[in-house]
């Protein structure tokens, strides 16, 4: 049955967009033949796998960037009321921040090059994944937390045993999530400043 509803949803957008086409000149919308056209010749020329070769090695390194930095700020945020309070600022001017710009300063900080793309990918994004991570801790069952204590834990297996299996779900929607946001400013890197990729 999902697959039905999955099948159906991708068939009325080719209607849409055949309909958008028939609407709006080709230098609008151009018609799926035309778009799948250009596809096949980029496949045949050899190019089009070399930039997404590149475009997947930025976007895989500065999810695991994103992914590392938020949640290590979500984890200290969630643990430590002291840390909630100073990292709180500066999670939200993150998410307030436009991707263009972390782009444009990290090309300019570090130039056109695939660490400035992994940088500014990582930055970009983890601020979504550590609010993600701080709300999963929140809303934990602390019972669970009280019980290791009382069993004389230490602060590390407490992570470990407790803590981290409870977040795992929120980690995997946090990666879900992330991986759309990298693949967004990715493809911004690539068509401000980069010489290859999915975006140039």
């Amino acid at each position: 049955m999902n697959t039905f509803h999955r099948v159906l949803s991708i068939l009325s957008l080719l209607v849409l967009w055949l309909i958008l086409a028939l609407v709006f000149p080709p230098t609008i919308v151009p018609r799926p033949n035309v778009v799948v056209g250009a596809m096949w010749d980029n496949l045949r020329s050899g190019q089009a796998f070399y930039h997404l070769y590149k475009a997947l090695l930025r976007v895989g390194f500065g999810l695991i960037l994103t992914m590392l930095l938020g949640i290590a700020v979500g984890t200290v945020m969630g643990l430590s009321r002291k840390g909630e309070v100073f990292l709180d600022a500066w999670v939200m001017v993150g998410l307030t921040v436009p991707a263009i710009v972390y782009s444009i300063i990290c090309l300019l900080w570090f130039g056109l090059n695939d660490l400035a793309a992994i940088i500014a990918i990582g930055t970009s994004a983890f601020p979504a994944v550590g609010i993600s991570i701080w709300q999963g801790i929140k809303g934990m069952d602390t019972q669970l937390v009280n019980m290791g204590h009382a069993f004389h834990l230490s602060r590390s297996a407490i992570i470990r045993k407790i803590i981290f299996p409870q977040l795992v779900p929120h980690i995997l929607a946090a990666m879900r999530y992330a991986l759309g946001i990298c693949w967004k400013i990715c493809t911004t890197v690539e068509l401000i400043g980069m010489s290859n990729g999915v975006g140039y």
